[in-house]
Order: structure tokens, then C-alpha cells, then sequence
């Protein structure tokens, strides 16, 4: 049985809020978004509808707390590819898509078409660098939780570096919920880079 499996296992039987997510450190990962809504709560979402294709974002979200900061992230409408609303965000080519928040974050995450993986950062320094997400395909979703806040994130395709994202969702625990980074805390330090 492999490390990811065994940890996801003992993940789920010591924290059941955890299911099928995996365990690295301080850090749960998820594939199954009902698990990961059901241990984050509240969460905000970028849906990216609402401008033509091509547009590129930059600040269109600073009122979410949010700034794309590479300046080639570009809408791209496709019902296909996205089928949550048929609109996305590509990465612009061979680049990553590129975030920052205005208060650090708990959590994060995308649905895509593809494969992701995540760079988690607080104060420009590394903090995380998740596991490779996706099997090909439309309609993945990858999800992280951290004990750690960050404060800007990295959005990469680790096959072919053209990185395409359906949502994004990210968030900060609310009032009396700081339980599940409290204890995510305490879950054995292992940071991946």
C-alpha cells in the first residue's frame, strides 16, 4: 500500500472530517469537493462569467481579496472544458496562473480540466507544494486545507504547463472554526517542495 493511501487512511479513521483527503503535515488534500466543502464551510467562489473571452484579469477580483499577479490570465469560454459554467481562466501558454490575498488564507481550491498542483506561499517564502491532481479530463477538483495560512498561491500544470482552472474557491475559517487548523496543526510536520 503506498505512503499517500496508508497516511488517507489513517487520515480517515483518526479525522473523520478528513475522509478521503490526505494528510502531509500540516496540509489535507482532497479530490472529492462535497469532502472538502464539508470540512471548510465557507468558502468563496470565482466562477470567472461575465467577460468576454480572452479578457485578461488582473485586479477584476480585488474586491474578493484577491490579485491574479502574472498578467497573462486570460478568460477562456468553453462549455465544454467548463462545465460548471462555461467560462475558466487560462494560465496565458506556458505559464502558471499566479495569486495573492490581501489577508492570509486557510484554504484553497479549483475545479479544472487537466492536471493542477499547488504552490502555497506566505510571505514569499514556499510553505507547500502539493501533490499532482487530476487524471486528464474535464471536471476534476483539487482541494487543499492548511494549518499554515498563505498569503499567495500558484496554480501549475505539472504535465504540459497550460494551465486551465473551471472555479476557484478560497477562504478563511469562520469565527469558532479554527478547530480544523488547530488540529491539523498537530498532525506530523512534513513539508513537500
Amino acid at each position: 500500500m503506498g505512503l499517500r493511501k496508508t497516511i488517507g487512511l489513517i487520515a480517515a479513521g483518526i479525522f473523520p472530517w478528513a475522509g478521503n483527503g490526505v494528510v502531509c503535515g500540516g496540509f489535507i488534500e482532497f479530490t472529492d469537493k462535497e469532502e472538502w466543502i464539508a470540512a471548510v464551510g465557507r468558502f468563496t467562489t470565482i466562477g470567472f462569467t461575465g467577460f468576454p473571452d480572452g479578457t485578461f484579469i488582473t485586479d477584476q477580483y480585488a474586491d474578493l481579496g484577491i490579485l491574479f499577479t502574472d498578467g497573462n490570465d486570460n478568460i477562456f469560454l468553453s462549455d465544454n472544458g467548463f462545465p460548471n459554467d462555461g467560462a475558466g481562466l487560462f494560465g496565458g501558454g506556458f505559464t502558471p496562473i499566479a495569486v495573492s490575498f490581501d489577508t492570509p488564507q486557510a484554504w484553497i481550491a479549483v475545479d479544472f480540466p487537466g492536471d493542477v498542483q499547488f504552490e502555497l506561499f506566505r510571505e514569499g517564502v514556499l510553505i507547500y507544494t502539493s501533490s499532482e491532481f487530476g487524471i486528464g479530463g474535464v471536471g476534476n477538483f483539487a482541494g487543499l486545507v492548511s494549518s499554515e495560512f498563505f498569503d499567495a498561491a500558484v496554480i501549475l500544470d505539472p504535465v504540459d504547463q497550460s494551465v486551465f482552472i473551471d472555479d476557484l474557491h478560497f477562504g478563511v475559517p469562520a469565527p469558532g472554526g479554527l478547530g480544523l487548523l488547530a488540529v491539523a496543526a498537530l498532525l506530523p510536520r512534513r513539508r513537500r517542495r
